[in-house]
This record gives structure tokens, sequence and C-alpha cells, in this order.
């Protein structure tokens, strides 16, 4: 059987869903509020203490939400080159922006460390990873603290007071940085140098 494929092209219309979703991302990692979560840690005597946390998202649901962010920050690029060759200019231009601009090798870093569970090899040549997900909170969010022999619930009822954390560390001697500002940085990237290339 000869089978012969047509080469699939992105379009702009498909390209703008991928746009939405990078969206929905940036405003998911930036919100606080949630029903909460529970958490349980075994304390060095062996005892297990359950620690109840109502009114914000977990650190996990956050990294997950910022992991997700990088990947299809990312997965722009594949995107864009796309969008260039289709309209005749040459797709090496987009990844030329993506060797040059230093958020977006992290952003490369983050996302195929979170797709594959490791990294070989480092586009931003740091091996960068996402480090040190949670948040701080004032004691003015808090609305009551109940402790009980073997666990604490927290009451946060102003949950957008919380402050947010991550960070990117390297495997080289650079110091850390703020995860959500490289997000920004690489998606002010794409539209400032390669979106002009692919038209958009």
């Amino acid at each position: 059987m000869n089978l012969s494929l047509t080469p699939m092209t992105i379009t702009s219309a498909e390209f703008q869903r991928l746009r939405d979703r990078v969206n929905r991302f940036r405003v998911a990692v930036e919100a606080k509020a949630h029903s909460g979560y529970t958490e349980t840690h075994t304390l060095p005597d062996g005892s297990e203490h359950t620690y109840r946390i109502s009114g914000l998202k977990s650190p996990n649901q956050l990294e997950d939400e910022l992991l997700s962010l990088f990947i299809w920050i990312w997965s722009m690029k594949d995107h864009l080159k796309e969008l260039a060759r289709a309209r005749g200019a040459d797709p090496r231009l987009i990844e030329k922006i993506a060797d040059s601009e230093v958020s977006l090798g992290i952003t490369a870093d983050i996302a195929n460390r979170a797709k594959h569970g490791y990294l070989r090899d480092s586009r931003s040549g740091r091996f960068s990873h996402l480090t040190d997900v949670g948040y701080s909170v004032p004691s003015a969010a808090i609305g009551r603290i109940v402790v009980g022999a073997f666990d604490v619930g927290l009451d946060i009822v102003l949950p957008e007071s919380a402050s947010l954390h991550a960070s990117i560390e390297f495997e080289s001697s650079d110091p850390p940085i703020d995860a959500f500002a490289v997000a920004e940085e690489a998606m002010k990237a794409w539209e400032t140098h390669a979106f002009p290339i692919a038209g958009l």
C-alpha cells in the first residue's frame, strides 16, 4: 500500500489557540485562592503530622502550573518556525532567536527536563532547573489556626496577600534567579523578535 502524506502546516488561528493556552497558564500561575490541600509529614521520632491548609493552592499545584507554562512557551518555537516557513521567511531565524535569548535557553532547559525527567543537553549551557516553589503567608492573611495532637489546620482568608516564589538554579555557580520573571522574559522575547518573522 502506498500512502502519500501531505505535510501539515500551522495556521495563524491554530497559533492563536496556543497563545491563548499560554495566557491561561500565565493567569493560573498567578492565582492563589483555592479550596486548599493536605500534607502529611513524618517527624524524626516517626510520628506523622497532618497539615490542612484551606483557601490556598498547594506548592505542588503551583509547580505543575509553572512547568506547564514553561513547556507551552517553549513549544511555540516549532509553531513559529512553521509560520515563518509558510510566509517565505527562513525558519532558522527563529532558532537564532532561541539561541540568543537567555530566557529562552533557560525555558528550554526547564521544559525539556520536565518532559523527559532529565536533561542530557542544556540549551542554556547551564542545566537550569526549577526549585524553591512555594509561598509566604503574612499573619494577617490567616483567619484561624487549629492545633491538634497530630494535626494543624490553617484557614487562609486573604489568599491574594500571599507571596508566591519559585527559583531557577543552575549547575554552574551562577546565583538563582526568579522563575516568574524568566517566563515573562521568554514570552516577551518571542513576541518582540519572533512574532514579526512569523507574520503575527
